[in-house]
């Protein structure tokens, strides 16, 4: 059974004896303050129990699950306080427009707003709290992105180098580029391939199809053997060929193959975007890690440890 945060309570357990201070004044004890912003307790309690909510009862109890979400909280916290000073620094800001944006493309993943509503419940958070976290999120981005301008794009030794290191990443099975026409009745299907070898092959696709890709002619791509069953009988035809009529759950099928490609690896050249944006993403992960640190090592950052160890789990 899962936990929800409400179901989890969140306990201050105080070491020494000396300590009777009331649970309230407890709650509201700092426990990190970076710059002057701070969280207490109480607001390390929620996001804690908000973390925790992912496992079940006695895992949450774990010690070291505990203490992995405190740091992550924190550090989480640290991170978006210096954030806010450099996005301050630099004229950077998140407008209600950009986030009434990503909100309404949010929204819009859920089958209606009861189901978006719902999930917000679920993780005991109001709608005012979600847009503030939101925007949080955003100006991270913004900064991260900031952070990162001057890197320079990746040279082709670079390109080169990675490649050659990472060349198992791009092996490739036998393929096949393939067109593809599906009806949902077998005799419209029959009496389209009857038509198709005296005329195009795309233009049939976008007059007759009912699967997403008519509207590019029918165009799948490149299919590796093995990765859909009904795919696989395209392997026996030879280039420009087409298929007899094919059934699956889907409808019934139509395949042209285009192009076909034999197994082995790919080329540098076919993969350097690929490479271009996993060598970018680490240089801009290297360096936003540089920038974070001497953020740090510049400000006053102050953790009360008694009372971040004193919160613990207890589930009911």
């Amino acid at each position: 059974m899962k936990i929800t945060p409400q179901a989890l309570a969140l306990i201050f357990v105080f070491l020494c004896t000396a300590c009777t201070n009331s649970f309230s004044r407890v709650a509201n004890q700092v426990v990190i303050e970076v710059n002057g912003e701070t969280m207490t307790a109480k607001d390390l309690a929620a996001q804690l129990a908000r973390h925790l909510k992912k496992f079940d009862a006695l895992t949450a109890k774990d010690p070291g699950n505990v203490q992995r979400a405190k740091e992550e909280i924190l550090r989480v916290f640290i991170m978006h306080c210096l954030s806010t000073s450099y996005a301050k620094a630099n004229q950077l800001s998140v407008s209600d427009e950009e986030l009434e944006k990503e909100i309404n493309t949010i929204r819009a993943s859920f089958p209606d707003d009861l189901s978006f509503r719902r999930v917000l419940a679920d993780e005991g958070l109001s709608m005012t709290d979600w847009k503030e976290d939101l925007r949080k999120v955003l100006l991270d981005k913004k900064v991260f992105k900031k952070v990162g301008e001057k890197i320079q794009r990746p040279t082709q030794d670079e390109v080169q180098k990675y490649y050659a290191e990472n060349k198992e990443r791009y092996r490739r099975k036998e393929r096949v580029y393939l067109r593809q026409i599906i009806t949902d009745d077998i005799s419209k299907a029959q009496a389209i391939l009857a038509e198709i070898k005296k005329k195009d092959f795309a233009d049939m696709a976008k007059k007759f199809s009912v699967a997403p890709e008519a509207k590019v002619g029918g165009l799948i791509g490149w299919v590796e053997r093995g990765s859909v069953d009904i795919f696989d009988k395209a392997f026996s035809l030879p280039v420009g060929g087409i298929s007899q009529v094919l059934e699956s759950t889907y409808g019934f099928h139509i395949f042209k193959v285009e192009r076909k490609a034999a197994a082995g690896y790919a080329s540098v050249e076919e993969v350097r975007q690929e490479i271009e944006q996993a060598l970018l993403g680490r240089k801009e992960q290297g360096e936003f890690a540089n920038w974070l640190d001497k953020q740090i090592r510049a400000s006053r950052v102050l953790r009360n440890n008694d009372v971040i160890r004193a919160i613990t789990v207890e589930t009911k």
